[in-house]
């Protein structure tokens, strides 16, 4: 089994190795220089804590690491906006995203990104348009800062989240996808989704974004399989990418959507090399449990 760890590492937490943040109303409640120098080591501490993760990942077999997309706290506030150079101790910053390079280099960790769940490119809301082009754009930014090479093998995820008419709804989609730069359009992947009157499953995602990478989530297609087996849509999305595929697995509590801690199963492979990001609440604890059972498996 390849897997992936998502964002955090619960074992590095518990040894107070973790990621830190800082709300607007925090940052705008204190003089502008105690703020900036706040925030500042705060990134400082999220950029250890994140190479700290690849090393840890790579000393037990993990094979993928999904970035937290909270690594930057409120710099991309629509009050703030600002760039990390100018903050307080970028000497530091930059240092720190140089080691992060060196390790992802030094490991062969595959890497990833899920940006938020509020990104969407088919609002009718323009700000939430702007919004997200702005995040996604942040997101490839700091890949390229790591060097990381521009195509799906280091995908951005996201959902094609407003259901309705999936023609009308794709065709939005793809107007604003040309509003984004090479660095954002090379690296977006879509993932199937489940909304109660949703529209975005596998198999409509593969018929209205033919020329996309397509992320298949298992317990998504449970809740919404559009009269595809796991099987059919495992191979469908697969089909779709250049590389070996990034996909994710969690298992829902009492058949819901809401995530289990540990796995009760182990994923599937059907035959073919993927890497499964983990999404189980568990993180780490997780994915040790399910590497140490399938390799007493002999899977």
């Amino acid at each position: 089994m390849n897997l992936s760890l998502c964002c955090i590492s619960n074992i590095l937490k518990e040894k107070d190795i973790k990621f830190r943040t800082m709300t607007y109303k925090t940052f705008s409640s204190k003089p502008k220089g105690e703020s900036l120098e706040k925030l500042s080591l705060l990134v400082i501490n999220n950029l250890i804590t994140t190479r700290e993760i690849i090393y840890h990942c790579n000393l037990n077999n993990i094979k993928g690491y999904r970035f937290s997309s909270d690594l930057f706290p409120v710099i991309n506030h629509p009050e703030v906006m600002m760039d990390l150079s100018e903050l307080p101790h970028f000497n530091i910053i930059s240092l720190e995203l140089n080691n992060i390079t060196r390790a992802i280099r030094e490991t062969g960790i595959r890497v990833s990104a899920h940006p938020s769940e509020y990104i969407s490119l088919t609002s009718d809301d323009p700000k939430v348009i702007n919004n997200s082009i702005t995040d996604l754009e942040s997101h490839a930014e700091l890949f390229d800062l790591f060097e990381l090479e521009r195509s799906t093998y280091n995908p951005l995820n996201i959902h094609c989240r407003k259901d309705g008419d999936p023609l009308e709804i794709s065709d939005k989609f793809k107007k604003n996808f040309e509003r984004l730069s090479d660095s954002v359009k090379s690296r977006l992947v879509l993932e199937n989704n489940d909304n109660a009157k949703g529209v975005w499953s596998i198999r409509n995602l593969i018929k209205y974004f033919p020329s996309y990478s397509i992320t298949f989530d298992i317990l998504h297609h449970k809740m919404l399989s559009d009269g595809y087996t796991e099987e059919e849509a495992f191979n469908a999305s697969y089909n779709t990418w250049k590389f070996e595929p990034i996909f994710h697995y969690s298992e829902g509590k009492d058949n819901t959507r809401a995530h289990k801690d540990m796995a009760d199963n182990l994923p599937p492979d059907y035959g073919r090399n993927v890497i499964w990001d983990v999404e189980l609440k568990g993180k780490d604890h997780a994915i040790l449990e399910m590497i140490n059972r399938g390799g007493k498996n002999g899977n």
